[in-house]
């Protein structure tokens, strides 16, 4: 009697395996139906919200909000996830000696209880795609930097030396920095060195870093007719001949000089006034 003893001890683990285990076995196919039924519920929501962003991308200034970027991207992952279960399901349920082999009882158990675990995580998933809004707008650009500034090429006058006129120069050079100052007067009696001074400054925009586009030097008493006056400043902005010939008028030479001058920096060096 000593060999009933232990077939005694395994028949109620048996019975308790199947007791346990074959509701899973049992409803195998009916779970992977299920599955297959959430995942096309979650895919269809994908979709949608897939459609629904690509709509509001249609403006260049908005972007996928990230808690939407994240969730499309656990959609994809998850449904490659069910479509190798549900493979794997259905190859146990085709199989026709299911329930007979105590191992394929154990595979397809751990097959159903998968399928249960992943179909709530479907189910989980199609509730947190509820959202309210799929894109916002785009963070501000930073604004590029500016331009380094850097000395510009300008016909220099040959100066010899001069006395007492260096330390006249620095504050007037203060003031061309100055956004806010437009106009700036050199005045004084004949003979006390405004031209000289002035030839001083033309040339220190050869030296110093600045952010002017065109530094334009006129002497007013050679320039006594306003077509002078414009043929000089066209010169220095190379506006060709042929450009030139078609403004036949004053104002249209005017026009064209302002056209040229708008959104830039410049200073215009006066003699002589």
């Amino acid at each position: 009697m000593d060999f009933v003893s232990p077939v005694l001890n395994i028949i109620p683990g048996l019975w308790d395996f199947g007791v346990k285990h074959m509701a899973n076995v049992k409803h195998l196919g009916k779970r992977l139906e299920e599955l297959r039924t959430a995942m096309d519920d979650l895919s269809d929501h994908r979709d949608n919200v897939k459609q629904r962003v690509e709509m509001g991308l249609r403006s260049q200034l908005k972007m996928i909000t990230k808690r939407v970027e994240r969730w499309l991207s656990r959609v994809e992952t998850i449904e490659q996830q069910v479509i190798a279960l549900i493979r794997e399901g259905n190859l146990q349920v085709e199989r026709k000696h299911l329930g007979r082999c105590p191992r394929n009882l154990q595979t397809a158990y751990k097959i159903g209880k998968k399928v249960l675990k992943k179909t709530k995580e479907v189910k989980e998933l199609l509730k947190k795609g509820d959202f309210a809004t799929v894109t916002e707008r785009l963070p501000p650009q930073p604004s590029p930097p500016p331009p380094p500034c850097h000395p510009q090429m300008v016909a220099q006058f040959p100066m010899e030396n001069t006395v007492g006129l260096d330390s006249k120069v620095e504050p007037v050079w203060e003031k061309i920095e100055d956004g806010n100052v437009g106009i700036i007067g050199l005045y004084g009696i004949g003979g006390v060195g405004k031209t000289t001074l002035l030839k001083k400054i033309n040339n220190e925009f050869s030296i110093q870093n600045h952010e002017f586009d065109n530094v334009i030097w006129i002497t007013q008493s050679k320039a006594t007719k306003v077509e002078e006056f414009q043929d000089i400043v066209r010169r220095k902005l190379e506006i060709s001949d042929d450009i030139w010939q078609k403004c036949s008028t004053e104002n249209d030479r005017a026009c064209e000089i302002f056209r040229l001058l708008s959104g830039t920096r410049f200073v215009l060096l006066l003699d002589d006034v």
